[in-house]
């Protein structure tokens, strides 16, 4: 940036020319580079929101009991701009009526950058109709690396999928990322644990991709990741995968796919397909779903604070839920006809009473009950690295970690590697065993304050080691 201040100073008497050279400048240095043709840029509202209810609406001394509450709004983004304000309540946009935020979120995901939008709301006793353009969502930049904006076509559509390259040319060490299970974009999300995390690791010489879930971020025309199955979720990763592979500052010979959480059970399915140079799971799991989700009521139950015993009967109460769901494949809607399922259903399976469980399609976590995943590890041929943070909540078994080790190895001796964390729990943030990582999560910002660099020297030690 030196460079851009002698300018400025040689030109501080052309206020215009300077300004040219300031944005020229910028432009080349902060390095957002844009492939894409087929994506616009999705908009950058600038919002907080609740969905509206009558204890709601009563609290906050509303004319109106059903919409979209605003809760906070950023000044010079959309919203702001064409004149909304806190504790409007949204009732339509581009008349399309939204009570639910589910709908809310839908409507605005397919807005895009330089389109009218059209905003109906109730301001007081007043109803207003508010419309202007909509200001697109700044892309990243970085003056320690480049990013790139492209897309890959999939099915009728195209996902956006964004990478971090190191400055200058030649070829990378290149690390894919999957993420977990949850459905939400991964572009420009400020200091979350993913984005430290692939910032982190672009900063120690990698290149890295990531691929946005179906229907997340600038995705255009395709499946809603809240909608579709596992099977179709890993499929889009092998695409954005090849996509990956296609440039020309990717070292072919040196590319891991990184997993975490639930993506550590994609990657080994990736990978058994591509055979990459290396795997690196983090925060993971081996056992079928089934199984897991009754030991995740033991353990984690216990740690929020419920009795031993009072815990195992309620366990004992929702194995056959569990079984006649992800074993049977019945339909949530089915089981919900019996009031003590549907009670647990809603109460720890996050049903929304229709198709969700957990957010997700409910033919998603059915999917991932059906999966042999130490067939996938024996189909490894990769060098594998196992990681767990000793203070993970979620992925609370060092044992299957180790398992994992020990099938990789069992079928390709000397490849896989298990690494055991002190200080790291499932987001990378510093906490020293799971308990101490569920009371961190209840303080605000913790996971984006608190991320342990030390996952970069893991990786990248192991990387350096191979042989």
């Amino acid at each position: 940036m030196d460079s851009i201040k002698k300018e400025q100073i040689k030109n501080k008497n052309n206020i215009m020319k300077k300004l040219t050279v300031l944005t020229v400048a910028i432009f080349i240095l902060s390095t957002s580079i844009l492939y894409s043709q087929n994506i616009k840029r999705r908009g950058f509202f600038g919002v907080k929101t609740v969905e509206l209810n009558d204890s709601i609406a009563n609290a906050n001394n509303l004319k109106v009991s059903e919409g979209i509450l605003i809760t906070d709004i950023t000044q010079g983004a959309t919203f702001s701009t064409i004149g909304i304000m806190k504790s409007d309540v949204i009732i339509s946009v581009n008349n399309i009526p939204v009570k639910k935020i589910g709908e809310y979120k839908t409507v605005l995901s397919k807005i895009r950058q330089d389109e009218i939008i059209n905003i109906r709301i109730q301001r007081g006793s007043e109803i207003l109709e508010l419309s202007g353009k909509v200001i697109p969502l700044a892309y990243e930049t970085s003056d320690k690396y480049d990013v790139i904006y492209d897309e890959v076509k999939y099915k009728e559509g195209y996902i956006r999928v964004i990478i971090n390259k190191p400055k200058g040319t030649g070829k990378f060490k290149s690390i894919f990322f999957i993420p977990g299970y949850m459905c939400y974009s991964l572009d420009n999300i400020g200091k979350h644990p993913y984005a430290q995390l692939v910032q982190g690791l672009c900063e120690k010489g990698y290149a890295v991709m990531r691929a946005e879930k179906l229907g997340m971020g600038d995705c255009i025309n395709t499946p809603d990741c809240n909608d579709v199955g596992y099977f179709e979720e890993l499929d889009a990763f092998e695409v954005a995968y090849y996509k990956f592979l296609g440039y020309d500052f990717v070292d072919k010979s040196n590319v891991f796919i990184f997993g975490h959480s639930l993506g550590g059970y994609e990657a080994p399915m990736l990978a058994a397909k591509t055979q990459p140079k290396g795997v690196i799971v983090c925060g993971t799991g081996i056992i079928t779903w089934f199984e897991y989700i009754i030991e995740m009521f033991r353990f984690q139950n216990i740690i929020q604070g419920a009795d031993y015993v009072e815990n195992e009967i309620f366990i004992q109460k929702i194995i056959p839920l569990l079984y006649d769901y992800l074993i049977v494949k019945k339909k949530p809607s089915e089981l919900s006809k019996d009031s003590v399922y549907n009670s647990l259903l809603k109460e720890y399976l996050e049903f929304d009473g229709k198709d969700k469980i957990w957010s997700r399609n409910y033919k998603f976590w059915q999917d991932i009950q059906d999966l042999n995943l130490p067939e996938y590890w024996k189909s490894v041929k990769s060098n594998v690295l196992i990681v767990r943070g000793e203070g993970d909540y979620e992925a609370f078994s060092t044992l299957e970690h180790q398992e994992i080790e020990n099938i990789v190895n069992k079928y390709n001796p000397g490849k896989g590697k298990f690494i055991l964390v002190p200080n790291m729990d499932h987001a990378f943030a510093k906490s020293k065993s799971p308990s101490e990582s569920h009371a961190n999560s209840k303080i605000k910002g913790f996971y984006y304050d608190n991320f342990n660099p030390v996952i970069f020297d893991v990786v990248s030690d192991w990387i350096n080691n191979i042989k």
